[in-house]
């Protein structure tokens, strides 16, 4: 039983972002390091244009340093918070059976996304 009462165990959320990085995760590895992070790039600064203040960040210098940090530093925070929610087995094979499905996922839309990435 945890004092905090938070639950415990695997949840939707969890698994769905569990597979959403095995998905990215997947597509560096079958497309490339690089140009993944130009996308998300290029995803990020878009979605800063659209919010309204990318023309103030614009200004400084911001929108394009900093855009791929916008995107990848919240994804790495959650990422690490499920990795330490693993203290299982099950929890475990939920976590890596995520990750291969997102893999999975990668793998079979990877030329999709090489074309769209171009």
């Amino acid at each position: 039983m945890n004092p905090f009462g938070e639950q415990e165990g695997t949840n939707l959320f969890s698994i769905l972002i569990n597979i959403a990085f095995g998905f990215v995760a997947g597509l560096v590895v079958f497309i490339g390091f690089a140009e993944v992070v130009a996308y998300g790039s290029k995803l990020a600064a878009d979605l800063i244009k659209m919010s309204g203040y990318g023309q103030q960040m614009a200004a400084f210098g911001f929108a394009t340093t900093a855009a791929p940090y916008i995107v990848l530093a919240p994804l790495a925070g959650i990422v690490v918070k499920q990795l330490t929610s693993v203290r299982s087995i099950k929890s475990f094979l939920y976590f890596a059976a995520a990750i291969a499905v997102g893999f999975a996922v990668a793998y079979f839309t990877a030329g999709y996304f090489h074309t769209l990435m171009k």
